[in-house]
């Protein structure tokens, strides 16, 4: 007995690198909640404050427990930033694939690099951020204004595409390990945070907006099994997000059953009491907060935080200990489901090594992605593709996207790889026996300084022109929204001295590189610019994924991706960004004629829609399954984005305009027909009620629209709309999910 204490007191005193067997929570045969409970048991306050108010940087290590630091703030959004891995296109850019499938394979080639690095790290003691394992990622707000700078990190404007495509990331982050974790997701930012990015922003939203906009792609996320939320830097209604209890447990956890932990937006907590003034002190912040139902304080300080004055809270009894304790079991969950206390030859991620990172199979993938995140917004006389082996004398590559690696990323990417980073200038100079080359812009993409007379010699006398128009992180991106969606100053007369200085009948090929739409309306209305591409932010692979697309050359080489967002024409047509009542925007909502619809997007091929079968009446709450044969008119073979909306034709309470209820990206062969099933889920025609008492599935006639983009839009695509009445019989009240 007496060996065994000095041998405890020995370990206590060098802080082991291993577990202690002893200890139950190490017990690999208990149940995970077994082990939770175990270990909870043992700490103490100032532990557990060790634990909760060090979200950044590592949290206080437990010696006598054996417990190393953990880092909690790890981002993942489209690759590993924190360790540097394989750059894959922006979240706007993948949103706009309209794939799963691709959403999933980015999360997961993400984890694997994530958790390779982490590998690495931890050997090495480090536990800063960007060195962990639990990703804040995805993010899943609603681009509900052009303006808004961090618009590139969403998935775009339509909260059940954003709800799908976050289950894909959270799927494909996590892994499929039947007992561990790969890494852990977060989807954030909950919620109503979609600009002004101010610091004092009060959200003042209803009922209803909230429940059938702002909320229901995090209700999907949780579904999916996300382990943790991230709470907001605003308020809603007063209320700051990170203290909000009806947010954080009347709706997240007792509504929707979350078991998972609530973690706070950098430095939010904190707002709590210095910018909203919600409550005086430290202590009082940090009781409101815990008890509303946020776990961990993400801050900037690593020396002093709310979360401090956790213990301080708990003596003068404005929070309870047993609360603490219960919101620390998400947290051990999470750490032993990612393998941390047990033995390391049981978790096969752990054998993960740095040949993973900007491997062949990722860099391949990085390309492949890009590619089908390409929307092809206009087409004159199907000038693209060009023809195989087609060789200009002498073509012009010019703007400030034309080659530079670093804007054409955007934010929240791994660092820039020069080794595998292309640009359009390095791919697309193979399409000229000759090229020139000219930015445009001197500096930045403000554009302020502009070379004319560079470009106008650049494009003087050449068969092709390529101009390489955007915005990048000088212009939006977090903590910068835009006052306008005007190109930047100059950009349009670059396009403009582009058109009228070159050959006039030299085709022009505008690319942009952007997240929130810009005003490109001379573009696509001037017959000399014969193609449109909108490619986001492509990152690494810019150069070659444009090139394979431009010229059609290899596997998903056919646009067919669509836009994600509604493409204004104008400011005009945009309500003030800080008013969050949803009139006038999304597709949803809208009552002006967009450039471009939400949806948009061109194919070098054609495709019909033929044979609309569905469900032509059903009880409430019950889904409408349907089927319809799409052909592919054309000689080239092409993946093809099945879209199906809803209207409500008699609803008592007032619902938008249309509704996507469910999309497919389908490849169909040249010249043949595919029969691609679709379902109309009994939840997605339920409609908040005027008693803010929960869903409610009404009876009555709805209408069902099947095709390539939204009915009734004036600018088209290249197929057809079919169209339908379903009858709902009955009335059928959901809950409040």
């Amino acid at each position: 007995m007496i060996t065994r204490l000095l041998v405890l007191l020995l370990l206590n005193c060098v802080a082991p690198s291993y577990g202690f067997p002893d200890f139950p929570f190490y017990n690999v045969s208990l149940t995970w909640e077994e082990r939770v409970d175990d270990l909870v048991s043992r700490l103490t306050i100032p532990e557990m404050v060790g634990q909760m108010a060090k979200g950044t940087n590592g949290t206080d290590p437990i010696p006598r427990l054996g417990i190393k630091p953990y880092e909690w703030w790890t981002e993942c959004l489209r690759g590993d930033i924190g360790g540097g891995g394989t750059g894959f296109p922006e979240a706007i850019g993948l949103a706009a694939s309209f794939s799963e499938q691709v959403i999933f394979n980015v999360a997961r080639a993400t984890g694997i690099e994530v958790r390779a690095h982490n590998t690495v790290f931890s050997k090495e003691g480090t536990y800063t951020v960007g060195r962990g394992l639990s990703c804040l990622s995805p993010v899943i707000n609603i681009a509900r204004d052009p303006r808004w700078g961090r618009n590139e990190e969403t998935y775009g404007e339509d909260t059940y595409v954003s709800g799908v495509l976050s289950g894909a990331f959270v799927q494909g982050l996590q892994g499929d390990h039947p007992r561990y974790l790969l890494t852990s997701a977060g989807c954030k930012h909950f919620d109503a945070w979609a600009g002004p990015q101010y610091p004092t922003l009060d959200v003042q939203i209803t009922m209803r907006d909230w429940r059938t906009t702002f909320l229901p792609a995090f209700r999907a996320c949780v579904k999916a099994g996300t382990y943790n939320i991230m709470c907001s830097y605003n308020s809603i209604n007063g209320i700051p997000s990170c203290a909000n209890k009806k947010l954080l447990t009347d709706i997240l956890r007792d509504e929707w059953g979350f078991k998972g932990y609530v973690i706070s937006d950098a430095d939010a907590i904190n707002r709590v009491v210095n910018i909203f003034h919600y409550r005086n002190s430290s202590v009082d912040a940090a009781a409101v907060c815990v008890n509303a139902g946020c776990n961990i304080e993400l801050g900037f300080s690593t020396i002093l935080n709310i979360y401090d004055s956790i213990g301080s809270a708990v003596a003068e009894g404005k929070l309870q200990e047993s609360k603490v304790r219960e919101m620390m079991k998400p947290m051990w969950y999470t750490r032993m489901k990612l393998g941390e206390f047990d033995p390391p030859e049981m978790n096969p991620y752990k054998q993960l090594n740095l040949s993973v990172v900007q491997s062949l199979e990722h860099r391949q993938l990085a390309t492949q992605t890009a590619m089908k995140t390409f929307v092809l917004l206009k087409n004159e006389n199907n000038f693209l593709p060009l023809k195989s082996g087609t060789q200009f004398q002498k073509i012009a590559i010019v703007g400030p996207l034309a080659n530079n690696s670093k804007v054409q990323t955007g934010n929240y990417s791994p660092p820039v790889d020069p080794r595998y980073a292309t640009t359009p200038l390095m791919n697309l100079s193979r399409l000229g026996n000759s090229v020139q080359y000219n930015p445009g812009c001197i500096g930045s993409t403000r554009c302020q300084t502009y070379d004319q007379e560079g470009l106008k010699q650049a494009v003087n006398g050449v068969d092709f022109v390529i101009v390489c128009l955007g915005l990048g992180n000088d212009i939006e991106r977090e903590g910068l929204d835009r006052h306008t969606i005007e190109l930047p100053v100059n950009q349009s007369q670059i396009l403009q001295d582009a058109v009228n200085n070159s050959p006039a009948n030299t085709p022009v090929l505008l690319i942009m590189f952007n997240a929130g739409p810009v005003d490109i309306t001379w573009a696509d209305s001037n017959p000399r610019v014969v193609a449109i591409l909108e490619a986001f932010y492509p990152s690494q692979a810019t150069g070659e994924a444009l090139f394979n697309v431009v010229t059609m050359s290899g596997p998903d080489s056919v646009p067919a991706a669509r836009l994600p967002c509604t493409w204004p024409a104008n400011d005009q047509q945009i309500p003030p960004i800080a008013n969050y009542s949803m009139e006038g925007r999304t597709y949803r909502y809208i009552n002006y004629d967009p450039l471009y619809p939400y949806g948009y997007g061109l194919s070098y091929t054609s495709f019909t829609y033929s044979n609309l079968q569905f469900s032509q009446s059903i009880l409430a709450g019950n889904d409408v399954e349907g089927s319809v044969d799409v052909y592919n008119n054309g000689q080239i073979s092409a993946d093809e984005v099945i879209q199906v909306y809803i209207n409500w034709q008699n609803s008592p309470v007032p619902t938008p305009k249309l509704q996507l209820v469910d999309f497919k990206r389908q490849y169909i062969i040249a010249q043949n027909k595919k029969r691609v099933t679709f379902r109309v889920k009994g939840e997605s025609m339920a409609v908040w009620m005027k008693d803010n008492s929960g869903w409610m599935v009404y009876p009555g006639q709805y209408g069902v629209f099947v095709g390539g983009q939204q009915p009734n839009q004036n600018k088209t695509t290249n197929s057809n709309v079919l169209s339908g009445i379903f009858t709902v019989k009955e009335t059928r009240f959901l809950g409040k999910y």
